[in-house]
């Protein structure tokens, strides 16, 4: 398993499996609000507030920090949760990827989509026609973007139901990323979509934050 798949199902785990109220509610922030290689680790302190979790971790010889908020609820058949990440470097943000499995603003893509984008084609531009807006985005140094120069879109999208035994969640994960280089062209995609179960845990002290870093 990758870093990038490690990190995003650790903090699935976390969520999802304890099937209850976790972390305050948000609403999905605008991408506009904040800028990336300007916008400080202090002012999103500031504006969103203390995260359910935070980590610092490496990439190449560069260390990120990703705080990272979370909200969940348990409902009769599925478990709806927010995710958001920030992640910075040297204080300066580096990128960010929101998520949401709840009918208000869920982040579904149509992954089908991605037979449309070319390698060494595709423009940003282009790839922001097929498949709209990404939930997140990220630049140099981050795991989605480890080279300098490189940028990196990324879709994600969670959904977690019980299974008829009422003790068990199973959750399926889809998360693309789109790679450009310096002049916004295409020059990786990669496409990772995961089903897995756990068993329910009702008890609020499993709530513990995961270790690692989210890209």
């Amino acid at each position: 398993m990758t870093p990038r798949r490690s990190a995003r199902a650790r903090i699935l785990a976390t969520v999802l499996a304890s099937a209850c109220l976790l972390g305050a509610d948000f609403g999905r922030p605008d991408p506009a609000s904040f800028t990336l290689g300007q916008t400080t680790e202090q002012e999103i302190r500031v504006r969103v507030g203390k995260p359910s979790g935070e980590a610092t971790t490496r990439v190449g010889i560069k260390f990120v920090t990703t705080l990272r908020y979370a909200y969940a609820e348990a409902r009769s058949t599925a478990v709806p949760v927010r995710t958001m990440a920030y992640t910075f470097h040297e204080g300066r943000l580096v990128g960010f990827d929101y998520m949401s499995s709840f009918a208000s603003d869920q982040t579904v893509f149509d992954e089908l989509a991605l037979k449309r984008i070319k390698r060494g084609e595709t423009t940003r531009t282009e790839a922001l026609d097929v498949i709209g807006k990404p939930t997140g985005q990220f630049i140099y140094p981050s795991f989605y973007a480890s080279a300098p120069g490189r940028r990196a879109d990324v879709y994600s999208h969670s959904r977690s139901e019980k299974l008829s035994s009422g003790v068990t969640l199973e959750t399926t994960t889809k998360v693309l990323t789109i790679t450009f280089d310096e002049n916004d062209v295409v020059v990786e995609t990669h496409l990772v979509i995961t089903t897995s179960s756990k068993p329910l845990k009702l008890t609020p002290d499993t709530m513990h934050p995961p270790q690692g870093g989210l890209s």
